[in-house]
């Protein structure tokens, strides 16, 4: 499975979230803070901590765990890294109306 528990919590979060930017306005007007903590998040924080759930959960029970296993790991940032630009293009399209 590609996705994991931690995962499909984080993309229910950001749903909730542009929900709210979409339908109650929560953010007024777009500016460079919210593209650098979307950057961050989308880029480094949520890949890494989605890594490690995801290896603690594969390791768990094994004796001998072998490095070619946890290469799918690896293929979490190119994919959160997508996430991340869609919900870029996304709030640029909701903040520039």
């Amino acid at each position: 499975m590609f996705f994991g528990t931690f995962d499909y919590i984080i993309l229910g979060l950001t749903f909730i979230f542009n929900f709210g930017v979409w339908k109650y306005k929560i953010i007024k007007k777009r500016n460079w803070i919210l593209y650098l903590i979307t950057f961050l998040l989308f880029g480094c924080i949520i890949p890494f901590f989605s890594m490690g759930f995801e290896i603690q959960k594969a390791i768990e029970g094994q004796e001998f765990v072998d490095n070619f296993t946890l290469l799918y790991t690896y293929f979490r940032f190119p994919t959160w890294w997508l996430i991340g630009i869609l919900e870029i293009g996304f709030l640029r399209s909701l903040l520039r109306k």
